[in-house]
């Protein structure tokens, strides 16, 4: 059980950097940047090994077992999680690198927030039980409430925190309805205890009706909002229903609420897209549309449909390196421009090629465009739900090509006013160029490598 104590300590390591609050300056960033790195590390090798042997089997370990609940605390590695895990952890690397560059101030307190917002992600990701999902889950809002702040908003900060902790709450409530179940190795399907969880998803994901807390928590320190909106809460919506979905096997009761809430909130998105002049909203908004398609592809899993949970896991993948990447794209702009407003921004392809070309690129992603990986997932979003059941058929489809339509013309049209123009040389860190670097490359490989990989998961039992 070599994999499991591995995934145990990287999940772990993060939250020594709690102990960094009071550090400033290299001695903090080299401390943080070498945990997340050591946790990225035996993340890796546990990934490298799990599917060195196959990757049908999965590996768990109970460490925490009650009477009346059953396990509170345990990992559980198969496909879905070795996958999310090792996203999630290089994205939580890669974004401590860049924050060396990017803070100027309150490094130490930005890191040791950070490592319990890691730290929490992980736990969350390799959990298998409702109880670790909401113990994760606060410890999440805690750490959001404090990095929201952190960037001078107390009342959006407070709000997130709110939101997120009704989350909590609605997963408590369904451990109240399921008892032992909670556990979902042992669930049987329940209709009450799922209600709760589609709701408690829709608040980590700041989907329909609760979508107001994640554009204006985009106050936190932008390689924090990265992490955020990529590879921690708000995807981790999405794959705590995957998980339920995927264990719970529920029949299509809940179809339309789904999906139908789903295609309001995209539809919603697509009228705030063209009012946007603050990159970081921009990108904001079009994270709830995006995740709402894993959550499209998930009602169409409420159908019987295997492939639904695939392509959902898939999007939320591809999804979070190329918002990784438009965040640390936007990050650049701020250093050279000391603004996000896009209306200010003039000359980037002259003034910051590198940063523009990671721009660029990350954004037309978004839109769903090549080379990157949301071209892949969406295009067999539309593909699959072409075959859900009546007005589902193009309704499903059609809401998330018209979003992609969309997104893509304000992006052209942003693109006009401030690619092009005079502008002068301004400042390109070397790191935020190298982090950018990365990202792209992982970017255009995620699709081709993740791909078989989803295609091995499949509904448990």
């Amino acid at each position: 059980m070599v994999m499991i104590e591995l995934v145990l300590i990287s999940a772990l390591l993060p939250f020594l950097l709690l102990a960094l609050w009071k550090l400033e300056g290299k001695t903090a960033d080299i401390i943080a940047g070498s945990i997340l790195g050591i946790s990225l590390l035996l993340n890796g090798i546990a990934v490298y090994d799990f599917f060195s042997n196959g990757s049908e089997k999965v590996y768990h370990t109970a460490y925490v077992v009650t009477t009346n609940l059953g396990e509170v605390f345990g990992i559980t590695l198969d496909t879905a999680s070795a996958l999310m895990g090792i996203v999630s952890i290089l994205i939580a690397f890669l974004m401590v690198v860049y924050a060396s560059r990017f803070l100027e101030s309150n490094r130490g307190k930005f890191y040791a927030l950070f490592g319990l917002l890691t730290g929490a992600s992980m736990v969350f990701i390799y959990s298998i039980n409702l109880v670790q999902f909401a113990i994760a889950l606060e410890l999440m809002a805690i750490a959001m409430l404090c990095l929201v702040e952190l960037g001078g908003a107390k009342m959006d900060a407070l709000k997130a925190f709110l939101v997120l902790n009704v989350g909590v709450f609605l997963i408590l409530g369904a451990v109240l309805v399921l008892g032992n179940g909670q556990d979902l190795t042992k669930v049987t399907y329940d209709s009450t205890a799922f209600l709760l969880l589609i709701f408690a998803a829709f608040m980590m994901s700041s989907q329909f009706p609760f979508y107001s807390w994640l554009p204006d928590s985009t106050a936190s320190p932008i390689p924090a909002s990265a992490y955020v909106h990529s590879a921690s809460i708000v995807p981790l919506g999405a794959y705590m229903l995957f998980r339920v979905i995927q264990y719970m096997k529920p029949n299509d009761q809940y179809f339309w609420l789904l999906g139908g809430l789903t295609v309001a909130l995209i539809i919603l998105m697509m009228i705030y897209y063209p009012l946007q002049r603050d990159a970081k909203r921009l990108v904001a908004y079009s994270t709830i549309a995006q995740t709402g398609v894993a959550y499209i592809t998930l009602a169409y899993a409420l159908l019987g449909h295997v492939a639904g949970i695939q392509i959902a896991l898939y999007q939320v993948v591809n999804h979070a390196v190329v918002k990784a990447l438009a965040f640390a794209s936007v990050g650049g702009l701020a250093i050279a421009y000391g603004t996000t407003d896009l209306k200010l921004i003039k000359g980037m392809r002259k003034s910051v090629p590198w940063t523009s070309i990671a721009w660029f690129m990350s954004f037309l992603g978004l839109a769903g465009v090549l080379p990157l990986g949301l071209f892949f997932s969406k295009a067999f979003t539309i593909m699959s739900t072409r075959h859900a059941e009546g007005i589902a058929s193009w309704l499903f489809p059609g809401v998330v090509l018209i979003d992609a339509a969309i997104f893509l013309i304000v992006v052209l049209l942003w693109f006009r006013k401030s690619f092009f123009g005079e502008g002068e040389s301004r400042n390109e860190p070397k790191v935020i160029v190298a982090v950018l670097i990365v990202l792209i490359i992982v970017g255009i490989i995620m699709p081709w490598v993740s791909l078989d990989v989803v295609m091995k998961i499949s509904f448990a039992g």
